[in-house]
């Protein structure tokens, strides 16, 4: 039976479009041949949570490490993204959170990843291909569009990390 581990985060980047008023982009990264996991294949911000350290940290460290983005706003996706890592066969666990920059936030990519894109929401189901992240982000679209009554709470001030 393969181990459940929940040692990871999922991060995805989304800035307000700038052709679409009240309609975002997200953010894409292309994983190198020298990728530990699904090379060359279109990705958001995967990463492992370090001992001592929270999954709010994390994901802004793994943030800043494969982009060098800064948050304007971080909030907590109702959503675990839950996925078998056939490679290492084990099952993942992960928090999910968005993160938002600015729409003219420039993007400096570490040795993971060669490219990045950004996908029109409206593209999220053609672009991203795997199940649960289409998933995750029918999440932040609603959180985005139709904030629930536990917004307030889902919130990470930025200033207190």
């Amino acid at each position: 039976m393969p181990p459940i581990r929940a040692d990871g985060i999922a991060v995805y980047v989304y800035r307000k479009s700038p052709t679409h008023k009240n309609r975002h982009d997200f953010l894409q990264l292309f994983r190198s041949k020298k990728a530990e996991g699904y090379e060359q294949s279109w990705q958001t911000v995967y990463g492992g949570v370090k001992k001592k350290e929270t999954a709010i940290e994390a994901a802004l460290r793994e943030l800043k490490e494969e982009t060098r983005l800064k948050p304007i706003r971080l909030f907590q996706v109702e959503f675990l993204e839950t996925f078998y890592f056939r490679p290492e066969d084990y099952v993942l666990v992960m928090p999910v959170f968005a993160a938002e920059v600015p729409a003219t936030a420039k993007i400096k990519l570490n040795k993971e990843h060669t490219a990045h894109r950004w996908i029109p929401e409206k593209k999220i189901s053609s672009a991203f291909m795997w199940r649960t992240q289409i998933e995750a982000l029918t999440h932040v679209l609603a959180q985005l569009h139709h904030p629930s009554q536990a917004a307030h709470f889902l919130e990470v001030n930025l200033e207190n990390v």
